[in-house]
């Protein structure tokens, strides 16, 4: 395993003719899937800004989608997306010049604020840039089992909101400077409104709280489409964050990710969008091509310090 010195340096410098490889790593552990993903954009594009070569490092540090016997073996960002420019760990490491991201949060990158979701000053556009140019690309295994799920869950003649909520140890934590997320039965009118408004038939529910899927399901019945996962049933008594939080079953830590992966895709493809901001609704918005129409609660941000 690498050092963890999380002070931004060079660990190799060798002929300055020769590529300068970037580690972009991260210090938290417990960080999900699309906050690395809005990091990893913002690493990608102050990596090529200045002549670096960017690759993604989830493979030396632990993070919750590696299980703790793959450390220092296989790259979890792998199991998802490509490398940036599919230049692996090892190639880069094994490089003539080297430096280390400090792996704490890192500007700019997309964001949760609502100049980036109404594409203010071309905000959105220019993030989607990494998109289009292949360097946040899905692997394509997983981008055809993504394509799978969504002909058994979508029919064409389905017109589908997506719709993002986020429960659980996100609102417990109420961590500072993060988003407020809806009240859940404000969600489901404000959900109930845009169906009529943006003539859909279908919602399609993203969430890991098994409670906000209950309560979609009642208020919504049939049109209401989850994926087939489990949901959380979270007690903030005795439950770690979600993250961090184990399935028993094979390979959790993978499937984890891919359940994941699989929700905020499905969001991207759908015809309109209705979502609390986080770091899945700014990917999912930067994975979109083109919503017809979207709403964004925008209730402000946690204040006070919380748990951490």
């Amino acid at each position: 395993m690498i050092d963890s010195n999380w002070e931004a340096h060079y660990i190799k410098r060798g002929d300055p003719s020769k590529p300068t490889y970037y580690i972009i790593r991260r210090k938290s552990e417990i960080s999900g899937l699309f906050y690395r993903f809005i990091q990893i954009a913002g690493h990608i594009n102050y990596a090529l800004n200045n002549g670096w070569l960017p690759v993604v490092d989830m493979q030396n540090y632990p993070n919750a989608y590696l299980s703790p016997e793959k450390l220092g073996k296989e790259n979890a960002w792998e199991y998802y997306f490509e490398q940036p420019l599919r230049i692996g760990v090892e190639e880069a490491y094994n490089g003539e010049n080297v430096i280390l991201s400090t792996g704490e949060e890192f500007w700019p990158c997309p964001n949760w604020g609502m100049a980036f979701f109404e594409n203010r000053d071309n905000t959105l556009t220019e993030w989607r840039m990494l998109l289009k140019l292949g360097l946040l690309k899905i692997k394509p295994k997983r981008l055809k089992e993504l394509e799978d799920v969504r002909q058994k869950l979508f029919s064409p003649k389905d017109r589908v909101l997506g719709v993002l909520l986020r429960g659980t140890d996100y609102v417990v934590r109420r961590l500072r400077n993060h988003p407020i997320p809806p009240p859940v039965e404000f969600a489901a009118s404000t959900v109930f409104a845009k169906l009529k408004e943006w003539k859909c038939n279908k919602i399609f529910l993203a969430t890991e709280d098994k409670a906000i899927v209950k309560i979609f399901q009642k208020v919504f019945g049939e049109i209401c489409i989850v994926l087939d996962r489990q949901y959380v049933d979270y007690n903030p008594q005795t439950d770690k964050s979600v993250t961090m939080s184990r399935i028993d079953r094979p390979n959790d830590y993978f499937l984890q990710g891919k359940d994941y992966l699989t929700q905020i895709w499905l969001l991207s493809v759908c015809n309109s969008f209705v979502a609390a901001r986080c770091s899945g609704s700014v990917a999912a918005m930067m994975l979109a091509k083109n919503f017809e129409h979207t709403y964004f609660f925008n209730l402000g941000s946690y204040g006070a310090i919380t748990l951490e």
